[in-house]
């Protein structure tokens, strides 16, 4: 079986939103498991994986579908290199 170019397109394009509608179903379970720990609401589109931009990115032909959510991890560095200071300064005066 051989397949045209616009259907072979299709089919490449098909299989991104399955792994788009793959993510937004774990982003979704995260987010009922996150509700029934802690009883607190998340907007899934906010706070996990935005899947109605990934698919516009999709259709659009933008490759960069999986940046639909920046992750800003400046604080998470600053943190870990205060943990570090810290732990150096514990290890000198022990």
């Amino acid at each position: 079986m051989s397949w045209t170019p616009n259907e072979y397109k299709a089919f490449k394009k098909g299989a991104m939103l399955r792994v788009i509608d793959n993510y937004d179903n774990m982003a979704r379970m995260a987010v009922f498991n996150r509700i029934a720990s802690n009883k607190k609401k998340l907007n899934i589109e906010k706070d996990l994986f935005d899947a109605k931009s990934a698919r516009k990115r999709i259709v659009d032909g933008d490759n960069t579908w999986k940046e639909s959510k920046k992750i800003d991890t400046t604080r998470h560095t600053k943190a870990q290199e205060a943990m570090k200071k810290w732990a150096e300064n514990l290890s000198k005066k022990g």
